[in-house]
C-alpha cells in the first residue's frame, strides 16, 4: 500500500513551493477523463458497498461470528488504520515516477485489493474462535489494500485540475459512477448469492419461496466476479487520467528528520494515544468496568511515550534539518477547515452505515420479506444520482456550505419519520426514502470537492501542499466513521437481543428486536446526521475565500513561471 522517496519543504519557502506551472486554472477537463476518474470510484464502492450493505449480514447469518464480536472487530481493526493511513499519504505525496504521484497506486495495489476482498467473503472450515482470528486478519488486510489505492485515487482529484468548480464537476462524475457501482451490487447481489450458491423452493408462513442452499460459496464467487471487475476499472482509471498539478523538485528532507518528528513530538503522541483511548471506549459499549483499566492503559501509554520521546531525541540528536512531516502535521491540524470536515465525515458516515447496515435485518425480520432489501437500496441510488446531477448549479446558488448543512438536516428529519412507519407500509418506506436519497444526493460529491478545497486552503496559508496527507486524514475520518457505524450496528443488534440464525435455521424476533430494528432505520441514524450538519457550521471557507484562494494560487503560480 505504498512507495516512495522523500521531498520536503524549502528552508525558507517560496510561493508555490509545492506547484510547478499547471497552465491556466480555467482549463476544462474532457469528459472521457472525467468518466476515466469516475470509474475508479466504481471499482472501489463493488467492495465498499457490498461492505456496508451485507458483511455485517455475511459475519451473523453466514460466517458464524455473533454480532457482538463481527462490532468489536470492526472497531478494533482501526487501530492498525491510526498509522496505516496517514503513513500511505506521506508516501503518495513523496513518490516520484514518470507516471505521477497518485496513478501509479492505480496499477500496483489494484490486485491486492482484490484478492483481500475475495478472502473477505471466504468462510474456511475451522472452529468459532479460528474464524474470529481469520475475520481480524482478512479484513485488516482489506482496508489496508483500500488505503493503499483509495487515498491516492481520491488525492488524485486534487492534482488532476487546479480550478475549483472542475473538481466539483469531476466529484460529480466520481459520485455518479460510485453509485452506479452500488447499484450493480445493491440490485445483483443476493441474486449472484443465489446463482452461485444454488437455491431450493421451501415453504415459509405458507407462501413458497427460494432459499439459498449455500449462502458461503454464493457470497465468495460474488467477490471473485466484483474482484476483477474492479481491477478492470482502476486500470482503465489509471489510463485515462492525467496529473496536472505537479510538485516542484525543490528540495527533499530525509526520512531521519521525519522519523525523528514522528518519535519525539509531543503533539503525535498525544494525538495517537487519545484516538486510541476514545478507540477502547467505543470497543467496550462505555461500560463502566472498563473505563479503569482504559485509564490506567492511557497512563502507561503516556509514561511509554515520554521513554520513547527521550531516547529518541538522544539517539537522533546528529539529524539536522528541518522535516516534512512536521510541517505537514502542523498545517494539518491548524486546518481548521479540514478539521471541521472530519468531524462531519466521522459523524455523518457513522450515522449512515448504522442505516445501512439495518436495512436487510428490517426488511426480513419486520416487515418479513428480504427481498424487499434491493429495490430498496436500487430505488434510493437511482434518486440520489438524480440529485447529484443538480450540485452544480445548487452549488452556484447556495454555495457549498448551506447546501451541506441544509441537505443533512432535511434527510436526517426524513430518516426519523421511519420510526412512525408499520411493517405494512411498504410505499410510504419507499416514497420516504427515495425523497432523502435524492435531498442527499449532492452530499458525496461536496464533501469530496471541499477536501480538496482544505488542500488549497491549507496551500494558501503555508505555501505548501500535501494533498495526500489531507486525502490520507480524510479518508480515515470517513473509514472510522463507517467503522463505528457497522460496530454500533453489531452492538445495537446485541444489546436489542437479536436471535442469529442456528444452523441455518432463522429465529422469530422478540419485540424488543424489532422496536430496535426500527430506531437503527430512524431516529438513530437521523441524530446523527443532525450532529454533523452542526459540524459544518463552523467551516470557514466561504465562496468569497475560495475564490480568493484560487485565485491567489493561481497567480503565485504564474509568477513563478519562466519567462518565455
Amino acid at each position: 500500500m505504498e512507495k516512495t522517496t522523500d521531498p520536503a519543504p524549502l528552508a525558507a519557502p517560496t510561493p508555490a513551493a509545492d506547484l510547478a506551472p499547471a497552465g491556466p486554472s480555467s482549463q476544462k477537463l474532457g469528459v472521457t477523463e472525467k468518466v476515466g476518474y469516475g470509474l475508479g470510484d466504481t471499482a472501489s464502492n463493488l467492495f465498499w458497498k457490498t461492505f456496508e450493505s451485507f458483511l455485517m449480514y455475511f459475519y451473523t447469518d453466514v460466517f458464524g461470528l455473533t454480532a457482538k464480536s463481527a462490532g468489536t472487530l470492526m472497531l478494533v481493526t482501526r487501530i492498525w488504520d491510526a498509522i496505516n493511513d496517514p503513513m500511505v499519504g506521506y508516501l503518495a505525496d513523496r513518490t516520484r515516477t514518470s507516471w505521477g504521484r497518485f496513478r501509479p497506486y492505480l496499477v500496483w495495489m489494484s490486485v491486492p485489493f482484490a484478492i483481500t476482498g475475495i478472502l473477505t467473503f471466504y468462510t474456511p472450515d475451522v472452529g468459532p474462535t479460528g474464524k474470529l482470528i481469520y475475520a481480524y486478519i482478512t479484513y485488516t488486510l482489506v482496508m489496508m489494500a483500500y488505503t493503499a489505492i483509495n487515498i491516492p485515487y481520491g488525492a488524485l482529484m486534487g492534482v488532476i485540475t487546479p480550478n475549483s468548480i472542475e473538481r466539483t464537476s469531476v466529484s460529480t462524475y466520481r459520485f455518479v459512477a460510485a453509485f452506479c457501482g452500488g447499484i450493480v451490487v445493491q440490485y445483483c447481489t443476493l441474486g449472484m448469492v443465489g446463482f452461485f450458491g444454488g437455491t431450493e423452493t421451501t415453504i415459509v408462513d405458507g407462501v413458497a419461496k427460494d432459499i439459498v442452499v449455500d449462502e458461503q460459496s454464493g457470497f465468495f464467487w460474488t467477490m471473485v466476479v466484483y474482484s476483477v471487475a474492479a481491477v478492470i476499472l482502476f486500470l482503465i482509471t489509471f489510463a485515462t487520467t492525467k496529473e496536472r498539478v505537479e510538485p516542484s523538485v525543490a528540495s527533499e528532507s530525509t526520512f531521519r528528520a521525519d522519523l525523528r518528528f514522528a518519535l519525539t513530538s509531543l503533539r503525535v503522541h498525544q494525538v495517537l494515544l487519545l484516538g486510541l483511548t476514545l478507540l477502547a471506549c467505543l470497543t467496550t459499549g462505555m461500560a463502566t468496568a472498563t473505563l479503569l483499566p482504559i485509564l490506567a492503559a492511557y497512563l502507561i501509554g503516556s509514561a511509554v511515550s515520554m521513554v520513547v520521546r527521550g531516547v529518541a531525541k538522544k539517539r537522533f540528536a546528529d539529524v539536522s534539518g528541518p522535516s516534512t512531516l512536521e510541517s505537514d502535521f502542523n498545517d494539518l491540524i491548524s486546518n481548521r477547515p479540514w478539521l471541521v470536515l472530519f468531524g462531519f465525515g466521522l459523524f455523518q458516515l457513522t450515522g449512515l452505515f448504522i442505516r445501512g447496515g439495518a436495512v436487510l435485518y428490517y426488511f426480513k425480520y419486520y416487515c418479513g420479506d428480504a427481498d424487499l432489501a434491493p429495490p430498496f437500496w436500487v430505488s434510493g441510488s437511482f434518486a440520489a444520482i438524480a440529485g447529484m446531477l443538480l450540485t452544480k448549479p445548487l452549488t452556484r446558488i447556495f454555495g457549498k456550505k448551506n447546501l451541506m448543512i441544509g441537505t443533512n438536516f432535511s434527510v436526517a428529519v426524513l430518516y426519523a419519520s421511519f420510526i412512525f412507519l408499520g411493517p405494512d407500509q411498504i410505499s410510504l418506506m419507499f416514497a420516504i426514502h427515495i425523497v432523502a436519497s435524492f435531498i442527499g444526493g449532492p452530499v458525496p460529491v461536496l464533501l469530496w470537492a471541499m477536501y480538496a478545497d482544505t488542500a488549497d486552503y491549507s496551500e494558501w496559508r503555508s505555501q505548501r501542499r500535501a494533498t495526500g496527507l489531507v486525502f490520507a486524514a480524510a479518508t480515515f475520518s470517513q473509514k472510522m466513521g463507517c467503522a463505528v457505524g457497522a460496530a454500533m450496528t453489531g452492538f445495537a443488534l446485541d444489546f436489542y437481543n437479536y436471535s442469529q440464525p442456528i444452523e441455518g435455521v432463522d429465529q422469530a424476533q422478540s419485540d424488543v428486536t424489532m422496536s430496535g430494528l426500527r430506531m437503527m432505520m430512524s431516529v438513530i441514524p437521523a441524530a446523527f446526521l443532525l450532529t454533523a450538519a452542526g459540524c459544518l457550521l463552523l467551516y470557514n471557507i466561504s465562496r468569497q475565500l475560495e475564490q480568493q484562494i484560487e485565485a491567489d494560487l493561481q497567480s503565485r503560480k504564474q509568477s513563478d513561471w519562466p519567462e518565455t
